[in-house]
């Protein structure tokens, strides 16, 4: 049986964060907070990018 790596370090991080969570829940919604700040700068930074390149 062939292990796919794409497939197994997602599963294996979502369970390793559930568990972080259960054992410091204050601490995961910080995570996820600083998380979601980090995808929404990098999402408007890309869209700054992909206008002066267009323009």
């Amino acid at each position: 049986m062939l292990v796919r790596p794409r497939k197994v370090l997602p599963t294996v991080l979502m369970i390793c964060a559930a568990l972080y969570a259960l054992k410091d829940p204050e601490g995961a919604a910080t995570i996820v907070k600083a998380a979601a700040h980090l995808v929404m700068s990098a999402s408007e930074s890309f869209a700054r990018f992909v206008q002066t390149v267009s323009n």
